[in-house]
């Protein structure tokens, strides 16, 4: 890997973990203020996964073309667990 491509890397990473704190930082205070309840973002959430999982079959053509193969894509990672790793909405010092 040359240096660009680390340093391409190193930025989409940390725009990433920036991009996942202020999810974070967004869904703690809905949660927290009553907006939305846990139970509503988790049916949010599988609504969306399962959007995303028939966006990517009914484009399984272009994802082809971009270089990826089925036994690139892998769905098991879209399940709750691994998605919500790391995560919990709860009170605070029951986590």
């Amino acid at each position: 890997m040359n240096l660009t491509s680390r340093e391409i890397i190193k930025k989409l990473s940390n725009k990433l973990l920036t991009q996942t704190i202020i999810t974070q930082t967004i869904l703690d205070l809905l949660i927290e203020n009553g907006i939305v309840t846990e139970a509503e973002f988790n049916s949010t959430l599988e609504h969306n996964i399962g959007e995303i999982e028939d966006m990517v079959i009914e484009n399984k053509h272009f994802i082809n073309e971009l270089g990826f193969d089925e036994a690139t894509l892998d769905l098991d990672e879209l399940k709750e667990d691994s998605v919500m790793r790391g995560i919990y909405y709860g009170p605070v010092g029951e986590a």
